[in-house]
């Protein structure tokens, strides 16, 4: 889906997406955040329940069983946070057995609620709005007893999770493209950027930059009329291209057809690295989503494994997993003690790995991403006939 397709084109693919067919990509988000690409970041693989056993050599422990994203990201995962726990390296003391299940968040996810009792799994990776819901619903342990619960910030945390990275998100652009500057949400609403503009389908990210943005024309969750008419706007003037994965993102940018698009950090920086294309990318004023994953530990699962799973869980939590995990995805750890241990080169390529104080205080948006949960779904039936063109 380019930027030289006809309108028409373009709205036929998202109305695929309004109906349902076709959503991928991003997962580190409120709304939807669930099974992607290979590319997704945050995501939950791509709807498969494939297993990539590892730690086999630690002797008669339970094996335990973790759902989680696929591709790179799931790869980049089993590495850093799951393979030190399987042969005993740092913080371990002893090797362990896991069984990584790659699998849809949303599958999990639903399975959880539908029958928290008899899970599939010991832990699952879950953006934190979704943790603290399921934890409502008694389908996950707490983790405020874990002894390195207490090193994660208030920020990164509840009582059902602590996270182990956390995405800064804001607005990423093509500094060879365009001379604009793009400090607000209204510098999207362009007439010169028309054809230009990405933003994601409700699914993904786009619920949450939505209730962001609400929020700052002057709406609230009890009220998106607001945030709906920002929507028309945009929609009219700029014509946006809608992505479904950071991978198809990602493309339209090396190709020229996107300029500007509502983006995650270390993504935006890779192009950069990767491609040599000069990439700004800014934390809009007024505010921006930030999302914090991590591996909350199934409730109701034997005694046997759910010892193990709080090892695992727990060892999450320490700085080395998290080092190893910044330096490859180049997203900022949730463990603060985990920056110091940061290779200099890894934090001059990634300059969001240490976002600043203004820049922090404009991810503390004031939304309750608990009641957004249990709304979302009537929400994004609105979103989607704008962006439809309905």
């Amino acid at each position: 889906m380019g930027t030289n397709d006809s309108p028409v084109t373009r709205r036929r693919v998202v109305k695929a997406f309004a109906a349902g067919a076709g959503i991928a990509g991003l997962a580190g988000c409120s709304g939807g955040s669930g099974g992607g690409s290979s590319g997704s970041d945050g995501g939950s693989g791509d709807g498969s329940a494939t297993s990539s056993s590892g730690g086999s050599s630690g002797g008669d422990k339970a094996v335990v069983r973790v759902g989680g994203g696929g591709g790179s990201w799931g790869e980049a995962r089993r590495e850093s946070l799951f393979e030190p726990f399987a042969n005993g390296e740092p913080p371990y003391e002893e090797e362990h057995n896991y069984n990584y299940i790659t699998s849809s968040s949303e599958q999990y996810t639903a399975e959880l609620k539908r029958d928290p009792e008899n899970p599939n799994y010991e832990l699952v990776e879950l953006d934190a709005q979704r943790a603290e819901l399921l934890g409502q619903n008694d389908a996950l342990i707490k983790q405020t007893e874990f002894d390195n619960y207490d090193d994660i910030p208030p920020a990164f945390k509840n009582e059902y999770m602590g996270g182990t990275v956390y995405f800064p998100r804001g607005i990423a652009y093509r500094e060879d493209m365009t001379d604009k500057e793009f400090n607000t949400w209204d510098s999207l609403i362009d007439p010169d950027l028309e054809g230009k503009v990405g933003f994601e389908p409700w699914d993904n990210a786009g619920s949450k930059y939505f209730y962001v943005i609400n929020k700052i024309e002057g709406g609230s969750l009890d009220n998106i009329e607001p945030g709906l008419n920002w929507l028309r706007e945009f929609v009219e003037t700029t014509d946006p291209i809608i992505f479904d994965s950071i991978d198809q993102a990602r493309s339209l940018y090396l190709n020229d057809e996107m300029y500007v698009a509502p983006f995650l950090s270390a993504r935006a920086e890779n192009i950069e690295i990767d491609e040599g294309l000069p990439m700004g990318f800014s934390v809009p004023e007024g505010g921006c989503v930030q999302d914090t994953w991590g591996y909350p530990i199934t409730n109701h699962t034997d005694e046997v494994r759910l010892e193990q799973a709080k090892i695992l869980g727990n060892g999450n939590l320490a700085p080395e997993p998290q080092v190893l995990f910044a330096e490859t995805m180049g997203y900022p750890p949730a463990n603060p003690n985990a920056i110091e241990m940061i290779s200099d080169e890894a934090k001059e390529k990634h300059p969001m790995m240490s976002p600043t104080e203004e820049q922090m205080e404009r991810y503390d948006v004031g939304i309750d991403w608990l009641q957004v949960e249990q709304q979302k779904q009537e929400d994004g039936q609105r979103f989607k006939k704008i962006i439809a063109g309905a």
